[in-house]
Formats: structure tokens, sequence, C-alpha cells
């Protein structure tokens, strides 16, 4: 399948790539146990399977991500990328990345959180995400689903680790054991999330020069500040030329080096970490 990314795969392709995802889960969670028992921690105890067990798991792989830093070659030139998880080759990555490394542990780290969260929500299964807005950042993509709510486990880790990695403020192992908690309650249909589960959190479509955003419409209604905080970040990021405010709830995006898909699912995960619950 090469890397063809997922919003570009037809429904074969993508149970191709679902399965190519679930091959590597036993694999990528030995390479985590290899790893910590490398670096003096026992992974028979830290991993235990519990919710609790999160916290302290995320804040020694942050540690590890902000040695490991960025790799000094681009994309195109690191002879590593055969070697990386599927889910980095189907998916959107950019330069500055993270090395193999990291990849690696990430991809360690939600096949631990599969574990974590099937023990805690039996009636989960794996699926291709998919929803009735073609516009869904998780088209395609392997995803845990119940009760019309889908995650995408590698998401808002590898986000976290691009902002470690680039020395932004990162996820803390609290702040990733909240949002491991609220999935668990979204997959069982409880709490906000699964209420808003069939509405995606932006919709981003290309224009001639530009992106025209729109946030789902309880976000401006209910959380002013968030919005305004989102644009500040987003008008701060390398490559953006400026960010626009034409509604409450849209937005004009001016960055000529990103397209579509990175737009979304920056703005997606974003606002996953930041969105009060």
């Amino acid at each position: 399948m090469g890397d063809l990314l997922y919003e570009w795969m037809n429904e074969k392709q993508a149970g191709e790539a679902l399965a190519e995802y679930l091959a590597e889960l036993p694999p990528s969670l030995a390479h985590l146990h290899a790893a910590m028992t490398s670096h003096g921690l026992d992974p028979a105890k830290m991993l235990d399977g519990s919710l609790d067990s999160v916290a302290p798991l995320w804040a020694w792989l942050t540690n590890r991500f902000a040695e490991l830093g960025v790799d000094p070659r681009t994309l195109d030139k690191d002879p590593t990328k055969a070697a990386w998880p599927s889910w980095t080759r189907h998916g959107m990555l950019v330069d500055p990345h993270p090395p193999a490394e990291t990849l690696a542990l990430v991809n360690g780290f939600a096949a631990y959180l599969a574990q974590v969260i099937t023990a805690a929500v039996p009636e989960a299964v794996w699926a291709t995400g998919h929803h009735r807005i073609n516009d869904f950042p998780l088209l395609h993509r392997p995803v845990l689903a119940a009760a019309e709510h889908q995650v995408f486990l590698p998401g808002l880790p590898i986000y976290s680790a691009y902002q470690t990695a680039h020395g932004r403020d990162a996820m803390n192992g609290t702040e990733m054991r909240a949002h491991v908690e609220r999935t668990i309650t979204a997959l069982r249909g409880e709490g906000p999330e699964a209420a808003t589960a069939e509405e995606p959190l932006v919709t981003v479509v290309a224009e001639v020069d530009c992106f025209d955003v729109g946030l789902r419409e309880d976000l401006a209604q209910q959380h002013p500040a968030l919005v305004e905080w989102l644009i500040a970040e987003l008008t701060d990021r390398g490559g953006v030329i400026s960010v626009h405010r034409y509604g409450p709830a849209a937005l004009v995006v001016d960055v000529p080096s990103w397209d579509e898909l990175r737009l979304r699912m920056w703005l997606t995960l974003w606002l996953q970490r930041h969105l009060p619950r």
C-alpha cells in the first residue's frame, strides 16, 4: 500500500491499513517494555493495566521525548522511515519531525492504552474511522469505537510528543490520564464527548490562497476565551501568515506551507487537549 494517506484510501485499503496497525500492536508493546527495562524501570510493575498507571508512564515518556528531540533529517531523507509505525506513514507528519525512537515509543504507549481502555470498556471494537461528514479527522484511521464514539489512540500522544520535541508546552501525566479517563467515559456512551460525537470539532475547506475553518457552534458560545487562545496559538505556529475571525465560529487561515489535512488535524488535537470538561 506504500505511504498512501488515510484520507485517500478506499474502504478495502482502509481495512488493510487497520489489519496492518493491529499486527503492529504486540511488537510495539514489546519495544516499550524493552525501552523501560533498559532505563532501569520495571514494566511488570508500572504497566499494570490500570488508569492510574497512565500518568507516571506518560511522564517518563515525555522526558525521553525531550532527550531525543527532533531528527536532523527531513521526512523525505530519513532512512528510518520504512520501519516507522504504519499510522505515521499513512498519516501526516511534518518537519522537523521526532526521530524513529520517539515514534516507536508513542506507538508502544498507544498499544498500552488499547489494553487499558478495552479492559475498562470490553464492548469497544477496532474499526476504520467513519462519519456521515466527509471532513472527518479520523477518516479511515484505525480507531477503537463504541457508543458512537471513535478514538485514534496515537493522536494526542504524537501531538504532545511534537510539542515536547519543539520545546513547547506538552501534556503532563495528569493531563494524559484525564484524557484517557474521558475517552473511557465517552466509549461507554457517557459525558460531553459522547453527547457531541456526531459533530466534528472543526471543518476545514481549502479556498483560493487560504483555508475556511468552521468551529463547532457550541465552542464559540460556551468557551469564547478558548477560541481566542486557539487563534493566538495558531497564529504563532511556523508558516502561519494570518488568522482572521470573521464570525463567532468562523476563521480564515492563511498558511501556504500547510495543507487541509495538516490544519484540520492540528486544530482537532489542540481542541481535544484544551477543551474544558
